[in-house]
């Protein structure tokens, strides 16, 4: 089966190791029949660009780079990450390896250091109490929206029309229609519970578990079973289901005789897992929890209601967790939280005295960071790539739903921008919904659930828009400023026409004619052919080359150079195969670009692709900053590095033969 493959390739110096990695992956067309395009990212920009077309066909992208690349515009397709020398010294073997290994980019689990973006652990804690949720959320808005319709005619008002009293008027047919709407919705919020905890036992144990769950979460939080002020709560509930669960999953392991084993999941297991917790929550459980949850939630309300702050900094801390790692498992307690205390303090004090604070900020927080990166590839658009542009349209489709993984592939690309701005954002908008009292019943958690849903606010439709924008401005800036302007790539020359190769006579005027230096000096010089009787070892080696480099007024400083070289070394082996090695580096104290053939009298041990000793090494001296030509002519002899005769030339032939070669390669 033929496969469609799309690489980028870069190194540290982006001259050898890209070109080479480059050529040998497209190499791969001609002799395996795949379909290859590879993107590489060397010293003279971009070249080859992959297009949104090249990305969207590609089976898989392969990374091959010793530097960091910007992978936002791969949002959602399988990627490997390798070095160059890998995809050199074997180049199908890597896309074998990449077919099998590559992972989603930009996918839930996308992993940033310590933080796991956007999902939680498989079979773990919080996917569990997910799974409840999941199952109680349409109860929760279908008996919210009911609620807080009906309330809306409970407010009796005089003949002045100022509210004077709470309650319905039953002699009136609407009025008795409300009156039974707000039942139905308490009866809702007293069933939610219960159906919370036989779906998070179910995902521990699948159906048996469920029942005893619903029973069990039901009278711990039952007061007058309990012989308590109040039940037990959301607390009571994870309780009970997490024992319940681990209980019949535990039964369940249990070899039951044939003749049972049919009644086993509809009857036995239901059976005794109900008298099991029924028995852990009257004598257990039951009691300790729901006076502790009740003196929790007493102070938690009297803090809200005596000290309007209270109500700005617990809506920050909620609003900031919902930022911070894009619905992983920080995002996810956070909801929790919120869920918890809205249906625990429904239960406590009803509808009308239920604590809104957490589960609202979480609401508003929840689509800051996608928004906030939207609107700033609108306000900063030199600092955003095309394709960065595509992926902010995306996140912003996934916002204006109030889903936050929108921003994963942008956070896991830039991970401390991303999650400072989304923390700060997140946290403001959390923080202004707690302290204007905004009280979010049901909807979508973004601006547009000022209309989609149902949402008390001081002003209608207006103060959730401002709160919510007020975050998503925040991270827009602060994404804004911290970026840096996206830099204009310089076109690459254009490649001559005629390709006949120049004679080894006019090399020196051809590189003269090109390079922009005050003065001007050729890449190669049949001087360039150096030997060294004396090194056997890579520092040694370095050492030769950087005073040979100094002495031929190629390099300022041979220490400095000499250390570059090092450097460039620790941080990927220049290595090559059949003797040669490339060492090179982009240095200050590289004044001119140039070229070195060092043969050397004793083998040295090198990190070779074909683990073989260097006898040879092909020396580049990069300036840091210079001539775009220059760079560009090493970037030809690169690629020209892939052919076995030319290596063989450079490691054999004298030194006008080597000219030639050189030449020609740079023609």
């Amino acid at each position: 089966m033929s496969h469609t493959i799309v690489a980028i390739t870069a190194c540290a110096a982006g001259i050898a190791h890209t070109y080479m990695a480059a050529r040998a992956l497209e190499a791969l067309e001609q002799e395996h029949g795949l379909k290859v395009k590879v993107e590489t990212q060397g010293s003279i920009g971009a070249e080859n660009i992959l297009s949104e077309q090249d990305i969207a066909a590609a089976d898989v992208v392969i990374i091959a780079s010793d530097v960091e690349i910007e992978l936002a515009r791969f949002a959602g397709k399988r990627i490997y990450k390798t070095r160059p020398k890998v995809a050199i010294k074997d180049a199908k073997a890597l896309v074998d390896v990449a077919l099998k290994e590559a992972v989603v980019f930009g996918a839930k689990g996308t992993e940033v250091g310590n933080i796991t973006l956007g999902k939680t652990n498989e079979n773990g804690f919080i996917q569990h109490i997910m799974s409840g949720i999941s199952y109680m959320v349409p109860m929760v808005i279908s008996a919210g929206l009911l609620l807080a319709i009906a309330n809306i005619f409970a407010f009796q008002k005089d003949e002045l029309g100022r509210m004077v009293a709470w309650g319905f008027d039953q002699s009136d047919p609407l009025g008795d229609l409300m009156y039974h709407l707000f039942l139905v919705g308490k009866v809702g919020f007293t069933l939610m519970i219960p159906l919370f905890a036989g779906f998070v036992a179910n995902s521990i144990a699948s159906r048996p578990a469920i029942a005893p769950a619903m029973i069990g979460a039901y009278i711990a939080n039952d007061a007058g079973f309990l012989g308590t002020e109040t039940g037990g709560g959301f607390l009571s509930a994870i309780l009970v289901a997490f024992i319940v669960g681990y209980f019949v999953r535990y039964l369940k392991m249990i070899r039951w005789p044939k003749l049972l084993q049919p009644l086993v999941p509809i009857m036995i297991l239901p059976l005794i897992a109900t008298f099991f917790i029924t028995i852990v929550v009257k004598y257990m459980i039951g009691g300790p929890i729901a006076s502790g949850m009740g003196a929790m939630y007493d102070w938690l309300t009297w803090l809200t209601t005596n000290y309007s702050a209270s109500t700005f900094i617990i809506g920050a801390i909620i609003g900031a967790m919902i930022g911070f790692d894009f619905g992983g498992p920080v995002n996810k307690t956070a909801l929790i939280f919120g869920t918890a205390v809205f249906t625990d303090t429904v239960a406590k004090y009803g509808i009308e005295g239920a604590n809104f604070v957490p589960g609202t900020a979480a609401q508003a927080a929840i689509s800051v960071a996608p928004l906030g990166i939207f609107v700033a590839s609108q306000l900063f658009k030199n600092k955003f790539s095309p394709t960065e542009k595509i992926a902010a349209n995306s996140a912003f489709g996934m916002g204006i739903v109030g889903v936050t993984e929108g921003a994963i592939p942008f956070a896991a690309a830039h991970p401390v921008q991303m999650i400072t701005a989304s923390v700060a954002g997140s946290a403001l908008a959390g923080g202004l919904v707690g302290f204007f009292d905004v009280k979010f019943y049901g909807g979508i958690g973004s601006p547009l659930g000022t209309f989609v849903g149902y949402i008390e606010q001081p002003i209608p439709f207006v103060t959730w828009i401002l709160c919510t924008f007020a975050g998503i401005t925040l991270t827009a800036l602060i994404i804004g400023l911290w970026r840096k302007p996206i830099g204009v790539e310089t076109p690459s020359p254009s490649s001559k026409t005629d390709t006949q190769p120049a004679s080894a006579d006019s090399l020196t005027t051809q590189v003269a004619n090109r390079s922009a230096s005050a003065e001007t000096k050729p890449i190669f010089h049949p001087q360039h052919v150096l030997f060294d009787s004396e090194s056997t070892t890579k520092e040694q080696a370095f050492a030769f080359i950087a005073k040979q480099a100094m002495a031929l007024g190629y390099v300022s400083d041979a220490k400095a150079y000499e250390s570059g070289l090092n450097a460039r070394e620790q941080s990927s082996s220049t290595g090559f195969t059949g003797g040669i090695a490339i060492p090179h580096c982009k240095n200050t104290a590289a004044t001119h670009a140039g070229l070195f053939v060092v043969r050397f009298s004793h083998p040295i041990e090198w990190e070779t692709m074909d683990e073989q000793p260097v006898r040879t090494a092909v020396a580049l001296s990069i300036p840091a900053s210079g001539n775009e030509e220059s760079v560009h002519m090493l970037t030809k002899l690169s690629r020209k590095m892939m052919h076995q005769p030319f290596r063989d030339t450079l490691s054999q032939a004298d030194s006008l033969e080597v000219e030639e070669a050189i030449a020609t390669a740079i023609a």
